[in-house]
C-alpha cells in the first residue's frame, strides 16, 4: 500500500513538473497573439514615452507624456525633452482633422496645423495619428498573415527578463525576406498610401528617394525605391501582467532604426 501511494504521490509531482516547463516554453507568437488581443481592448492610456529615432543618419531623442482615448481617438501630448513645455491636443473629427499645438513660445499662441504636414513631422518618424499601441499591432498582424507558414520560426520567445523592475517577455521576430524593392507610384498617388498597404515606415521611403520632397507629394508614374516589411528585426519587452509593450526596438539593415519605451 505505502509503494502504491509512493507511486502516486511521484506521478502526480512528474505531472505538475511537466506542466510548469509547458507554461514556461509558450512559443513567441503565442504572446504576441495575447499581446494583440490585450491591445485590442484598450480603451484609454496614459504613459512616458522615450523615443529615439534615426534621422538622417543620427539618432533623435524625445521624452514625453501622452494621454490616449480610442474611440473616440484623441490623444494630448506633452514634450519634457529636448523642447519641455510643447503640447499637443488632437481630436478625430475635430478642427478640420487639425491638431492644436502649443509651441510654449513664439508665436505665442495656439496654433492649428495638419499633423501629416512638414512642420508636425519634423525630426520624427510617426505623426500623433500613430500614438500608443495600435500602430504596432497591425504592422504585427500584417506580418503574421503574410508570413503565416514562416511565422513560428521568425518569431521567438527568449525567456524572461527584468526591466524597469517588471518581469518581462523577451520576444524578438528577424525577418530574413527584409530587403527593398522598385515600386512604380501610380498618378496622384503619395508615399502615404504606399505605406498604409505595405505597412512600411513612409519615413524610410521618404529618406530613400531624393525626388520625393515630402509626404503629401503626388506620384506620375516615376520608379522609386519601397521596403518590403517594415523591418529586418524587431525586439519586444512585454509586461508579464499586463501584456502590453514596455520597449520596442525596429531595425533595418543599418542598424537601430528607432527605439521606444513606455513606463508609468
Amino acid at each position: 500500500m505505502k509503494a502504491y501511494i509512493l507511486v502516486l504521490t511521484l506521478f502526480a509531482l512528474c505531472l505538475f513538473s511537466s506542466q510548469k516547463v509547458f507554461s514556461q516554453d509558450e512559443t513567441g507568437i503565442s504572446i504576441v497573439n495575447k499581446m494583440i488581443e490585450r491591445i485590442s481592448s484598450i480603451e484609454t492610456v496614459t504613459y512616458l514615452l522615450h523615443k529615439q529615432e534615426r534621422i538622417g543618419g543620427k539618432i533623435i531623442e524625445q521624452n514625453s507624456f501622452t494621454k490616449l482615448d480610442v474611440d473616440p481617438f484623441r490623444v494630448y501630448l506633452k514634450e519634457i525633452l529636448p523642447k519641455g513645455g510643447v503640447e499637443v491636443l488632437y481630436v478625430k473629427g475635430q478642427n478640420n482633422e487639425r491638431a492644436i499645438v502649443n509651441p510654449d513660445g513664439f508665436p505665442w499662441i495656439n496654433l492649428k496645423l495638419d499633423p501629416k504636414e512638414s512642420l508636425m513631422r519634423k525630426d520624427q518618424h510617426h505623426t500623433v495619428h500613430e500614438s500608443g499601441f495600435d500602430h504596432l499591432m497591425q504592422i504585427l498582424k500584417f506580418l503574421c498573415e503574410k508570413y503565416k507558414t514562416q511565422i513560428d520560426s521568425m518569431v521567438l520567445n527568449n525567456g524572461t527578463i527584468k526591466y524597469n523592475n517588471l518581469e518581462c517577455y523577451s520576444i524578438s521576430m528577424t525577418n530574413p525576406y527584409f530587403g527593398y524593392m522598385d515600386y512604380i507610384l501610380k498618378e496622384n498617388e503619395s508615399i502615404l498610401e504606399i505605406a498604409q498597404r505595405y505597412r512600411v515606415s513612409e519615413h524610410m521611403i521618404l529618406e530613400m528617394n531624393d525626388e520625393i520632397k515630402g509626404y503629401n507629394d503626388l506620384g506620375n508614374g516615376q520608379s522609386i525605391k519601397i521596403p518590403t516589411d517594415y523591418s529586418s528585426k524587431l525586439l519586444l519587452y512585454i509586461d508579464k501582467n499586463k501584456l502590453l509593450p514596455l520597449k520596442m526596438e525596429v531595425y533595418d539593415d543599418k542598424g537601430l532604426y528607432e527605439q521606444y519605451e513606455f513606463s508609468d
